[in-house]
């Protein structure tokens, strides 16, 4: 391959040129190639993103926010490939700041792995192929304080009827060092499922501490875990998993009687038609 290095003016950072290549020997001149398009090098970004914001997500995570950048040729000199965001705790120097990568133009982006209960300051810079632009101004933050660290215990459900149950349990009180519990999620998916297929049902804190689950499907097998909420995330889950199967709807239209277990209605079901199929037999 036969390479060509032309000087351009600095001013032309990534410009389009329309390029023909051409041999040259002692005869004269070859025929000329196709054009073809091509760009000049980029050049670094010069403007900083401007009104840096970064709020409390959960007691590990912030969520930062900026002012959208003017994408002009002379603010990005390039393509704008994503931005980089610079964190560290106020009680450290900025020396120890770690850096996060948002390979998007999305004027938003999640840090993670935070310590909770933790003050931190947050810039962000915008960069393309040619390195990263100036800083913006600094933003400090708190995360919030830890989740709900004690899972909900004396978990039971009860059988409502084929496509009800009625799920109860214990209330989850939080140490200093977590956040308030907000509310409980009731998380049930099917037994042949993965667990993120679950459906939560929420319940705010101050409601009683029970929820009934409807629309299930009769007959199918279930798993239900129990889980605290509050600003500070999801608390730890209920623990063992119950699983449970629906009873299947008789001929009769009959519903299991409120409070008894969902095995339990299963299993007078099945009792109730072996016994009419032993009479019928007489």
């Amino acid at each position: 391959w036969g390479v060509a290095v032309v000087n351009i003016p600095l001013n032309n950072y990534y410009t389009e040129y329309e390029v023909k290549v051409q041999a040259i020997n002692n005869v004269g001149k070859g025929p000329e190639s196709e054009i073809a398009v091509i760009h000049s090098a980029e050049d670094m970004p010069q403007v900083a993103p401007q009104k840096p914001i970064a709020l409390a997500y959960n007691s590990t995570c912030f969520n930062v926010t900026w002012q959208p950048i003017d994408m002009s040729r002379e603010n990005i000199r390039g393509k704008l490939i994503g931005h980089r965001l610079k964190y560290w705790k106020t009680t450290h120097q900025e020396e120890d700041s770690v850096y996060y990568l948002s390979r998007t133009t999305r004027n938003w982006a999640l840090i993670v792995g935070l310590q909770p209960d933790t003050y931190y300051f947050v810039k962000v810079m915008a960069y393309n192929a040619a390195g990263e632009g100036p800083e913006s101004e600094r933003f400090e933050e708190r995360t919030y304080r830890k989740a709900p660290q004690k899972p909900p215990s004396s978990v039971h459900v009860y059988g409502i009827n084929p496509s009800t149950v009625r799920v109860v349990w214990r209330y989850v009180s939080p140490s200093q060092d977590e956040e308030p519990v907000e509310g409980y999620k009731v998380r049930i998916w099917e037994s042949d499922q993965n667990m993120i297929t679950a459906n939560n049902t929420i319940v705010p804190i101050g409601q009683k501490l029970e929820s009934y689950i409807n629309n299930l499907t009769p007959g199918k097998s279930y798993n239900m875990r129990v889980l605290a909420y509050s600003n500070g995330g999801d608390g730890r889950m209920s623990s063992p998993t119950l699983h449970f199967q629906m009873g299947k709807t008789t001929r009769n239209g009959a519903d299991t009687r409120h409070g008894h277990n969902i095995n339990t209605a299963l299993i007078l079901s099945t009792l109730l038609l072996i016994s009419t199929f032993l009479y019928t037999s007489h």
